[in-house]
């Protein structure tokens, strides 16, 4: 939560609730581009954020449902997450 404190901290609430409601009605706009807007570097932030601004959820995208439950299990054991299971998928595309 004190990431999302952060957040609001620094864009208010009101631009983070355009943000995610351009994020649901628009074909446009994607994840990436809510989390480039708000520099969220966790996908697991974006996720909780949705959940701490009660806005209506979509369809999951199971790929990023099974690295977000990989991310879970890990932090749960106590151990560190890879890189690779903190940032989306589709990020790690965009570098290659």
């Amino acid at each position: 939560m004190a990431d999302i404190q952060r957040i609001r901290d620094r864009h208010g609430d009101e631009t983070i609730a355009d943000w995610l409601e351009r994020y649901y009605a628009s074909q446009h706009i994607d994840r990436d581009d809510v989390m480039i807007a708000l520099d969220i570097d966790y996908i697991g932030t974006f996720y909780e954020l949705i959940r701490a601004y009660d806005v209506e959820k979509p369809e999951p995208d199971q790929v990023e449902e099974a690295r977000q439950l990989d991310m879970m299990r890990l932090l749960l054991k106590g151990e560190e997450v890879p890189e690779n299971l903190r940032k989306p998928a589709s990020w790690t595309k965009q570098l290659n």
